[in-house]
């Protein structure tokens, strides 16, 4: 059974990443609702020395309260200031985590992969904005309760029944949350959802769109644009219309208050028991004793909102543990900090001798996967996974690497003889390299797509040598600075999946983990780089299904609904060799 998440106390811990910023803009704003207080008090003293005829202390209560007034101004302007600061210092904290977590494969920060670039957008962007929103929220109920105590009091000590009064509304307000409570959370969950629709189906036809035209599609598309819209319009209004209701009720209950304490003390107004001061004083209080049940009820409005964006927050982190969303992290962003670098973390080198696949499965809720496969790689061998569409060929390389994040995996995977416990860890540069079927390239040189950080010269010209795609890239206009576009649309098919596989070998894995190069490359540029990977001693684990690969390959894995079906040896021939070269155990150097 998952435990109620305690909203309060991530909040809390979120407001303690830079605590010094937050706890100065706090006091602030506290300084901001407290000096109307005491210049109403000043104002009743005022009035009744204006009554007095004292005007000598009427001129130097003027003067004071045009002090306090000035003072409540700059408090106001330095405290929205370092509010500002400390927003976007906490608001960078919780995406720092939730993206450490979705860059992270394998260790301790690993989180489960954001479902769509929808999806992507709401966590990153709404999630944590309602959790902000709550905070913020935090501040001015603080605030409103220390100016609604000291205005208690001074109100009670003329007269106690109208400073009793002001506790009504907020009962009010917080019962009136309380009886909302699942449909707040309800609505605004289904809005999140509904708003990761229309998000990841634009984006999706963005980067589809010349398919869409080629196809006269526009008009269906745009037809599912407009229902996924028309939903998400839906569940925004409602949501909206939900979140204006609590508030608007906080402000009417918080009228109502106002009301009752006119009317309790109209008796004492009526008898002229109140004299000009104590007038003057309720006069100077009633605008502002409405702030805090409006700000009760929308706090208590948003933190069942704020429940909900971290809900959704704690499925992208680590063990799905909605503490790693408030985990203690350092950002460089303070000013003088914005130019520190961090050195990629990659685990040590672990030379391959051989890798082992024991009794190994991965299957799904659907009933697909991969069953009870066992297998051996020897250094510098290689090896193909073929079968039919469907046969768990994508599903048994993912799942080696520790990729296959929804699957159900059992088995062991062994390097030189030891069991691999993290192997999305383990199974990164430099020991392993994997270039997916569909390869995602961004908009920038073919350099920085290749290297994806920095990488000595000569590690670039051989990767792309043994990819086989250093000719086309001479000669293009500014060779591997060329800009190649949005996920490489000025490349060729063949070319994006050439350089992909260069990104794959640049930082010298031991080793190569390819999915099916078969889909972009015709048979003689194939050939190619089997014969570049083999000359390079590299060990590599591909899926193919053709013939080329299969006579070069040292061994051929035959997976059918999920089974090994057949495997055998290739007699005579060896990727390997005897004696490897030193490039071999650090393979691009």
């Amino acid at each position: 059974m998952t435990r109620p998440i305690g909203v309060w106390r991530l909040a809390w811990r979120i407001t303690q990443h830079r605590p010094r910023t937050f706890w100065a803009a706090w006091a602030l704003f506290i300084l901001f609702f407290t000096f109307p207080v005491l210049n109403g008090w000043l104002l009743g003293r005022a009035f009744r020395a204006l009554e007095a005829g004292d005007t000598t202390l009427v001129y130097w209560l003027a003067g004071t309260v045009l002090l306090v007034d000035t003072l409540r101004m700059t408090s106001i302007h330095w405290g929205a200031l370092l509010w500002t600061k400390s927003w976007v210092h906490m608001q960078a904290f919780v995406r720092s985590n939730l993206l450490a977590a979705q860059l992270a494969s394998g260790g301790l920060e690993a989180g489960q992969p954001v479902g769509s670039a929808g999806e992507a957008i709401t966590h990153f962007r709404d999630d944590v904005e309602d959790v902000s929103m709550l905070i913020d929220g935090i501040i001015d109920v603080s605030a409103g309760t220390v100016f609604t105590l000291l205005a208690g009091f001074v109100l009670g000590s003329i007269d106690p029944r109208a400073a009793a009064v002001l506790a009504l509304p907020l009962t009010l307000v917080a019962i009136a949350t309380r009886v909302l409570d699942n449909r707040i959370k309800r609505y605004r969950s289904a809005d999140r959802t509904a708003a990761a629709a229309v998000s990841g189906f634009v984006g999706d036809v963005m980067a589809a769109a010349t398919t869409v035209k080629v196809n006269d599609a526009v008009d269906p598309t745009l037809a599912h644009l407009t229902t996924l819209v028309d939903r998400r319009r839906h569940t925004a209004v409602r949501d909206r219309v939900l979140d204006e209701g609590v508030q608007a009720f906080g402000q009417g209950a918080a009228d109502v208050g106002l009301g009752l304490v006119l009317l309790v003390s109209a008796g004492a107004l009526a008898s002229g028991a109140f004299d000009v001061g104590a007038l003057a004083v309720f006069t100077a209080y009633l605008g502002w004793l409405s702030f805090l049940p409006r700000m009760v009820g929308r706090v208590l409005a948003r933190r069942k909102q704020a429940g909900v964006a971290f809900e959704r927050m704690r499925g992208l982190v680590a063990e799905a543990d909605v503490n790693n969303v408030v985990r203690p992290r350092n950002l460089p962003i303070a000013k003088g900090e914005t130019n520190v670098r961090h050195a990629a973390v990659r685990p040590r080198r672990s030379h391959l001798q051989q890798l082992e696949v024991v009794h190994f499965s991965a299957t799904y809720a659907t009933g697909g996967g991969v069953r009870d496969i066992s297998f051996q790689i020897p250094r510098g061998s290689f090896t193909v996974v073929t079968g039919p569409i469907g046969a768990g060929k994508t599903t048994l390389l993912r799942a080696v690497l520790g990729l296959a994040h929804d699957a159900d995996v059992d088995g062991e995977v062994r390097w030189n003889g030891q069991p691999v416990a993290d192997r999305a860890a383990f199974f990164v540069p430099p020991n392993a390299a994997f270039l997916p079927q569909v390869p995602q390239l961004i908009s920038d040189s073919v350099a920085d797509n290749i290297a994806l950080g920095e990488v000595p010269p000569e590690s670039l010209e051989l990767a792309l040598e043994l990819a086989a795609v250093r000719d086309d890239i001479a000669q293009m206009p500014k060779g591997a600075a060329t800009l190649i576009g949005p996920r490489g649309l000025r490349l060729s098919g063949g070319q994006r999946q050439r350089v992909a596989t260069a990104r794959a070998l640049v930082h010298s894995p031991e080793l190569v983990v390819l999915d099916d190069l078969s889909s972009a490359l015709d048979v003689e540029t194939e050939l190619q780089l089997w014969t570049n990977l083999s000359a390079a001693g590299m060990t590599v684990l591909a899926v193919s299904h053709r013939a080329v690969a299969f006579d070069r390959a040292d061994q051929v894995i035959r997976l059918d609904a999920g089974h090994h079906i057949a495997g055998h040896h290739v007699a005579g021939h060896h990727m390997a060799r005897s004696t490897p070269p030193e490039s071999q155990g650090g393979g691009i150097t």
